[in-house]
């Protein structure tokens, strides 16, 4: 067990413990929607358990139930140690049976006394097996993007620092990286599909027409235009819109300059952001990246269908007649 991990149990490691953030996300919303808690918590154990398993050589049979782990894995752990929780954790997996065949919403309080013993659980587990920290499993290492991945981890070595602010700007710039490299992405013969045109720029009237009616009525479709194209490609990306909204507000504006410098805009409510909506507002990067990667398939489709073109090559392009069942070239 003191064998330097594989990339493959690090990333199974992150696996499980995103399930346990989202978990922990989920526990915070209102009744009953904080329910599924539960079954996050319940996915993110189960999932420990089986890389725990593999990890130790452990062979388990095809219908292992979920207590028969801690007697199945005992044999390979530590002299003198066992897996523990086995009872906290024999309360989750009655309330997530409860919900899930029988339709038996939780408490609040068993949502936040689970929350706690499936903390407790990792905490001590994830030492036990594999040695190392749950808390520096890093979800990060799921994110396949690597632009996405570098900025995440650039915000998180201001958030190790307790400079919440700058660690909330990094997180924006890993999104807006995100962002623009799905919705930009140039494919001969056309644009990314989740574009939605080109990226609208800011009405900026001559000083004299600055308050003309005409002036501000173009001023403000240009704004609802931005606004909506921004939503379109964040929806279309299967991107969460109400926790992008969540994640709009409360981190701060960042600018780019033409002398290539950026500037974070901070406001004196910026300065009140706590490590807690930091790790809300990461989670939803990660959670974004996951989501956003499965357009990958689409732009590999149009790689395989037009990659052959170049757009600074002229293409022959032609009209034929719809002709029903015949065929047109009969």
């Amino acid at each position: 067990m003191t064998d330097p991990l594989s990339q493959q149990t690090i990333q199974r490691l992150a696996f499980v413990r995103f399930l346990h953030e989202q978990g922990v996300a989920q526990s915070a919303q209102p009744e009953p929607l904080s329910a599924t808690a539960i079954l996050s918590f319940q996915d993110a154990v189960e999932h420990f358990l089986l890389l725990s398993a593999d990890h130790l050589g452990v062979n388990l049979p095809n219908d292992v139930k979920f207590l028969q782990y801690w007697e199945k894995l005992q044999p390979k752990l530590p002299a003198g140690q066992e897996l523990p929780s086995k009872q906290a954790l024999s309360r989750v997996n009655r309330l997530r049976v409860d919900l899930k065949h029988h339709g038996n919403i939780p408490s609040s309080h068993a949502i936040t006394q689970s929350k706690a013993d499936v903390t407790t659980f990792f905490t001590d587990a994830t030492q036990m097996i594999f040695g190392v920290d749950f808390r520096a499993v890093d979800m990060v290492d799921l994110v396949t993007r690597a632009e996405t991945s570098r900025l995440l981890h650039e915000a998180q070595t201001h958030a190790d620092n307790d400079n919440i602010v700058y660690a909330m700007a990094g997180l924006v710039l890993a999104f807006e990286e995100l962002l623009d490299y799905y919705t930009g992405r140039i494919h001969a013969p056309r644009r990314s599909p989740f574009s939605f045109g080109k990226k609208v720029p800011g009405f900026k009237p001559e000083r004299d027409d600055r308050n003309t009616s005409t002036s501000r009525h173009i001023k403000a479709l240009t704004e609802t235009s931005k606004e909506l194209q921004e939503a379109m490609r964040v929806i279309s990306l299967g991107i969460d819109y109400a926790r992008y909204a969540q994640f709009n507000v409360m981190t701060p504006p960042v600018r780019h300059y033409m002398d290539g410098s950026t500037k974070i805009i901070v406001a004196p409510w910026h300065e009140s952001l706590t490590a807690d909506d930091y790790q809300f507002a990461r989670l939803f990067v990660i959670e974004s990246a996951l989501q956003a990667a499965r357009a990958d398939a689409v732009f590999a489709r149009l790689d395989d269908h037009v990659g052959t073109y170049q757009r600074d090559v002229d293409i022959e392009i032609q009209e034929w007649t719809w002709t029903g069942s015949a065929d047109p070239r009969d």
